[in-house]
């Protein structure tokens, strides 16, 4: 007769077949020499699977994190991969460029491994003296009042484009009014107006629950793998299994978000992923929260689950442990201490 195993996820029984190896970190964000893996009957092959393609696959090309993946990854993306638009948004944010929605594209070629590409727009003059304008697509282009009309007037280039061709162009410019006596249009794009080689641009993104659950997940996976199966099977940690596996919220969770890594782990170079675990106290009694850093820019931290250890005024604790995956050299450190986030959640 087959072993069963329980799996850490569903938290069904299955038998050995129904169980594969699932990578602590998501090898979309990197493959490490020595990686850490769950093969051990840990996770059922259906909680895999649909943590690959309900869950993973969806912030590959489409979040703040796939956007750093395309610069930072240990081994570059290949060319002509392109950012989704859904989570994240680049947008100009200087000069000409203010206000041009941007798609990001992998370019092994540039020192940055993307290029941007800005969508195709119609520009009209906005402010002459800081040398901006307010881009429209050709659907969204409004009609042309006096206020447009008198800008025009005092700019040398009143309209410009950003890859729409003249014969599109120049038929709707007629009609909403912007074309008419003195007021021809000559060909002139953004490139042709800006000499500079870098400008700024503003990012616009949201974290939403599939990213929140990627980095729970992720993090929940280190827990098993650093304090072993029967450790996690704990019934304090179904609030976050729950979460991680089918998305159902408790208000005994909760989520915050910050700039950089956290402050308690030294990072072997700006660009390592830190994934670990922290004591926090709650409400008289100390809990474990999970942190997670991508590429050393944003740091998730979470409630993880309650330990029944009271807050008191000698704390005998348990020593936790944060792990540094540096995506240049493609190795790993763990840092074992006594770990204690010190911040207050503000968000979900």
């Amino acid at each position: 007769m087959m072993t069963e195993y329980k799996c850490i996820y569903c938290l069904q029984t299955k038998e050995e077949t129904e169980f594969n190896r699932e990578h602590v970190v998501p090898q979309m964000m990197g493959k490490y020499q020595n990686g850490f893996v769950l093969n051990d009957f840990q996770v059922c092959k259906e909680c895999n699977d649909y943590f690959s393609k309900q869950i993973e696959g969806k912030i590959a090309l489409d979040s703040f994190e796939a956007f750093l993946r395309m610069q930072y990854r240990d081994t570059p993306m290949s060319d002509g991969r392109k950012l989704n638009k859904n989570r994240i948004r680049l947008i100009g944010d200087e000069g000409i460029f203010k206000g041009i929605p941007f798609t990001v594209i992998t370019d092994i070629s540039s020192p940055y491994r993307v290029r941007f590409e800005s969508e195709p727009m119609v520009g009209i003059i906005n402010s002459v003296e800081k040398c901006e304008y307010d881009y429209y697509s050709l659907e969204e282009l409004p009609y042309a009042d006096e206020e447009a009309i008198e800008r025009m007037k005092k700019s040398t280039q009143p309209i410009i484009n950003t890859g729409i061709g003249r014969e599109r162009l120049e038929p709707v410019l007629i009609d909403k009014g912007y074309l008419i006596g003195e007021y021809a249009y000559s060909e002139k794009s953004v490139l042709d107006l800006y000499e500079e080689p870098e400008f700024t641009t503003a990012i616009k993104m949201s974290i939403d629950p599939i990213m929140r659950r990627v980095c729970a997940k992720t993090v929940f996976n280190y827990l098993c793998y650093s304090k072993g199966k029967e450790f996690v099977l704990n019934s304090r940690f179904n609030e976050i299994r729950k979460y991680i596996r089918y998305g159902e919220w408790s208000d005994d969770l909760w989520f915050r978000y910050s700039k950089g890594p956290v402050s308690t782990v030294n990072m072997p170079n700006n660009t390592a992923h830190v994934v670990g675990y922290m004591w926090y106290p709650e409400n008289g009694q100390w809990i474990f929260c999970g942190c997670l850093t991508w590429f050393g820019e944003l740091t998730y931290i979470f409630s993880l689950g309650k330990t029944g250890n009271k807050v008191q005024k000698l704390n005998v604790l348990d020593s936790t442990k944060m792990a540094c995956f540096n995506n240049v050299n493609r190795t790993i450190i763990e840092d074992d201490a006594v770990h204690i986030y010190g911040g207050r959640p503000n968000s979900e």
